[in-house]
């Protein structure tokens, strides 16, 4: 983890934490939803810029546009869950009535 986070670029941090030799925590596949929902909900409730973006949308469905991600993403045949989505719009809404 010390590495990843001192990386210069967060495409650097990523293509670290993707290594072959870096294996997920086991609890990972019951948690990456709640960590993802914490990780969103502070960047944008410290940045009011970007929070403003995101109120913006209003009610518009939000997907992840990813064709290679069928969890975080909709996938190239949109058939994905797109939790990336879901989360900015649960996040939107908590930011609605926060």
């Amino acid at each position: 983890m010390a590495e990843i986070h001192v990386a210069p670029t967060p495409e650097l941090a990523a293509k670290i934490g993707r290594a072959p030799a870096h294996q997920p925590h086991p609890d990972w596949d019951i948690n990456k939803r709640d960590i993802m929902y914490r990780a969103i909900w502070q960047k944008f409730s410290s940045h009011p810029d970007i929070e403003h973006v995101l109120l913006d949308t209003l009610d518009t469905e939000i997907v992840e546009d990813s064709p290679v991600d069928y969890f975080w993403g909709c996938g190239i045949d949109r058939s994905g869950q797109n939790q990336l989505g879901k989360i900015l719009m649960q996040v939107r809404t908590d930011l609605t009535f926060q």
